[in-house]
């Protein structure tokens, strides 16, 4: 008898713990550690600055925990994301502290949680709910994928259609029309601090949109309605607290036939932005991507064109700057890289050990991002063998306004040639090498200023699963 109990108390344990471990989630964890380094002399663009050599790193890990059929819990991390040797104890300076030069994070330099959301089956469609993806559509040539905000979306499938439903809560508004202290201020009020300018501290982004699939390629259309009352306490608008109404258009086509393909996407923003004076301000903007491509065995070939609309000094009552370019889009290995950019400087925009810019084009005129933007840049890419990947570009660069008393509109030139390495399916070494040709844009209002040309040399590993 003893040893019949003793037989069922192990079948007991022994089902006991496999209707446990059936009813643990499933965890899918992916992540990437990117190691880079560069070496950027005379990132100033004027005569007898400094150069710059460093290596800076960063590990995303993701985890996708499946609890049940339908029901998904995933969540993200950045860590470590900092130069090397840099004290991870040292405060980090704010993007408008007179010494500031890369406008380093606080929370970078340990673990910055960035996304926690559930995503479940229900209403015959798919629900994410929580911090999450939100500035990601179409081509990716302006969206974002460093950053998350607070949501809900909705998308339901039929066929090869997609429809969807997206409202957010956004932290921070448009960088055209505000100035730093008042920028990515967020709902609310700040922590610790004052309430903020506008109406009812709110700011919300809503979203419908449509994607259609085919066996070559895909094409949607999305409209962006967004309200922002939560950012209105400083504005580089004549000094007035704000509230902004805008709206957009941003169609997009991916498609490949053959040895041929092509993407381009379009936004286009259109709007009003209220002062507390009683003024209003028209708000309008164009971005224009398109990249076609030609392959040819082992060798390809394409046009990378760009076009974002700068705002035009002479014309105080409207704002015409286009949508950015994103973080996520990384044209050339200096101009507008998100790396280069974070790591070493934003291409003329270098502050002196005073605090002072090297030279006198202010931050909000700096030419190193994909803003008030013309760019035309062809590129070649030679497919050596599955493991080596060679590419060569060239790139001319052009404000499409020139800011107030400005000499000139052209940024510059710049040639890159970097090849790709495969050690594994999962690590793969780049090594490249850019110039800068530097523009009399740079120049700024001072027809004296000694400008110079700059190159970089630039290695990094990245280890992606």
């Amino acid at each position: 008898m003893k040893k019949l109990l003793i037989g069922f108390l192990a079948v007991g344990l022994i089902m006991g713990f496999a209707m446990t471990a059936s009813a643990q989630p499933n965890i899918k964890a992916s992540g990437q550690l990117y190691v880079y380094g560069t070496y950027a002399e005379n990132p100033a663009l004027v005569k007898e600055a400094d150069s710059r050599a460093n290596i800076a790193n960063r590990l995303r890990m993701q985890f996708e925990i499946q609890v049940q059929e339908g029901l998904k819990l995933t969540t993200r991390f950045d860590a470590l994301e900092r130069v090397w040797g840099e004290n991870p104890a040292a405060a980090a300076p704010s993007p408008t502290a007179s010494t500031n030069t890369m406008g380093a994070i606080a929370t970078e330099r340990n673990i910055s949680w960035e996304r926690a959301y559930v995503t479940f089956n229900a209403l015959y469609g798919v629900f994410d709910v929580g911090y999450q993806p939100s500035r990601v559509w179409g081509t990716c040539a302006f969206c974002d994928d460093f950053d998350s905000d607070a949501g809900i979306h909705y998308r339901y499938m039929m066929g090869p259609w997609t429809f969807g439903l997206e409202w957010e809560k956004r932290a921070g508004g448009e960088a055209a029309i505000t100035s730093a202290a008042g920028f990515n201020t967020g709902e609310g009020s700040r922590q610790g601090a004052y309430t903020l300018g506008g109406t009812d501290n709110d700011h919300d982004v809503y979203h419908i949109f449509a994607i259609y699939r085919w066996a070559t390629g895909q094409a949607g259309l999305r409209y962006e309605y967004d309200y922002n009352a939560a950012d209105g306490l400083v504005t580089t608008i004549g000094g007035q607290n704000f509230t902004y109404t805008f709206h957009e258009l941003a169609p997009y086509v991916q498609w490949t036939s053959g040895p041929f393909s092509i993407e381009a996407e379009l936004r286009y923003v259109f709007g009003d932005i209220d002062l507390d004076n009683g003024n209003s301000i028209d708000r309008k903007g164009y971005s224009l991507y398109l990249n076609p491509k030609y392959t040819m065995g082992a060798f390809y070939g394409g046009l990378e064109f760009a076009w974002v609309t700068g705002d035009d000094p002479t014309t105080t009552d409207k704002v015409e700057s286009g949508v950015p370019g994103g973080q996520a889009w990384d044209p050339l290995l200096m101009y507008g890289n998100y790396w280069f950019s974070k790591h070493n400087a934003v291409l003329g925009q270098v502050r002196n050990t005073t605090g002072g810019f090297v030279n006198n084009v202010p931050a909000s005129a700096a030419g190193g991002n994909e803003t008030n933007l013309m760019m035309f840049k062809p590129y070649v890419g030679w497919k050596v063998n599955p493991q080596l990947e060679i590419v060569a570009q060239y790139a001319w660069l052009k404000a499409d306004e020139k800011p107030a008393g400005f000499l000139d509109d052209e940024y510059g030139k710049e040639f890159d040639i970097y090849a790709n390495y495969k050690l594994y399916n999962n690590l793969t070494y780049t090594v490249g090498f850019g110039y800068f040709w530097t523009g009399d844009y740079f120049k700024g209002t001072n027809a004296a200023a000694q400008l110079d040309d700059t190159f970089m040399f630039m290695n990094a590993l990245n280890f992606a699963f």
